[in-house]
């Protein structure tokens, strides 16, 4: 496939000009529903309020705050009318983002006669990107359920509100999708070699890699093993869903060492398995650390940032996992079946 990013700058269609007229339409009916709200919380509750100008003031704050946000709305949706132009992208998608945004609000209840009660409640919102030749951009989960790596695709966007308004795949990386549909029934990796030996070096960035792991099982264990100790003479019910956490990572963690026991007593030795990639996918959170997959013509794997900015689509690799312990630590590229 060949790699040409093209940049363009285009007048709005007519079609053009009506989506982003219709985005007023949207503006205009959220703008409409908060409002009511705010008139109804002014008029039934703090009109008649007894609790002195600071809730007024805050509440002020609120509606200025939100009429502020719907002014920018408004506002980038005029800027792109006005300019009457479009920007539009043509390349290879390089590189696919899934941004997880969660966020949490306090809510309480009181019932009669009861002392206040709080809880909260989460909301995430997703927001799905495609970088076109080192440039990103935001897009809808059908267009990005659209493509894969290294498919050659078209987009119109405006220049304020980043509005997409035309989304097309013009080819398809057909290498890696005749890869998969030759291969989508294989179960397993296509194993190269049963076993080899590991370099010096492997071998320590395996154990670093081990005990980090076992590391985050003793961050629970050693706490509940604690609570255990000094609440053992209290009352047992309570003390139940304790033994089931101990009994839970105490077996998770002496599996653990029994694999890496193996994996030491049989001499250090790693499994080396080929396969083709498909895709890849990057997902960022504020809750979690950014997520790495690969998806291979034998299934998703998960791996390191280094490795995954190491492969592209349609590569043949090489993984590089150690025994027992079932730790992928390197990726090489196949150069003969590449």
């Amino acid at each position: 496939m060949t790699s040409q990013n093209i940049y363009e700058v285009k007048p709005l269609s007519q079609q053009d000009r009506k989506k982003l007229k219709r985005q007023y339409v949207y503006v205009i009916t959220f703008g409409a529903f908060v409002g009511a709200i705010f008139f109804f919380i002014y008029n039934f509750v703090l009109s008649s309020s007894e609790m002195g100008n600071i809730p007024v003031l805050v509440f002020a704050s609120f509606a200025l705050i939100f009429t502020l946000f719907i002014s920018y709305f408004f506002w980038g949706i005029y800027l792109d009318l006005k300019k009457g132009i479009k920007y539009c992208y043509t390349g290879i998608v390089t590189d696919k983002r899934i941004d997880k945004h969660t966020t949490s609000s306090a809510q309480h209840n009181r019932a009669a006669g009861s002392h206040r009660n709080g809880s909260s409640r989460k909301n995430t919102q997703t927001h799905y990107y495609i970088t076109i030749e080192d440039k990103q951009h935001s897009v809808n989960y059908k267009q990005f359920s659209q493509v894969k790596i290294n498919d050659k695709v078209y987009l119109e966007v405006s220049p304020k509100k980043k509005e997409v308004l035309a989304f097309n795949v013009l080819e398809k990386n057909t290498e890696t999708t005749e890869s998969y549909n030759s291969t989508i029934r294989k179960q397993n990796f296509d194993n190269i070699e049963k076993s080899l030996p590991m370099r010096e070096n492997d071998i320590e960035l395996v154990k670093k890699i081990f005990f980090k792991k076992t590391r985050k099982n003793l961050i629970y264990l050693i706490p509940i093993t604690v609570l255990l100790f000094v609440l053992w003479k209290g009352i047992f019910i309570f003390l139940i869903p304790l033994i089931i956490a101990f009994v839970y990572y105490s077996f998770k963690f002496f599996i653990q060492i029994n694999q890496y026991a193996k994996f030491k007593r049989n001499g250090y030795l790693k499994s080396l398995n080929k396969v083709k990639v498909i895709d890849k996918l990057k997902t960022t959170s504020n809750t979690k650390s950014t997520a790495f997959q690969i998806k291979t013509s034998n299934g998703v794997i998960n791996v390191s940032e280094h490795i995954y900015n190491k492969v592209q689509a349609h590569q043949n690799l090489l993984l590089h996992k150690a025994t027992f312990v079932n730790i992928l630590y390197d990726v090489s590229i196949d150069e003969l079946n590449s």
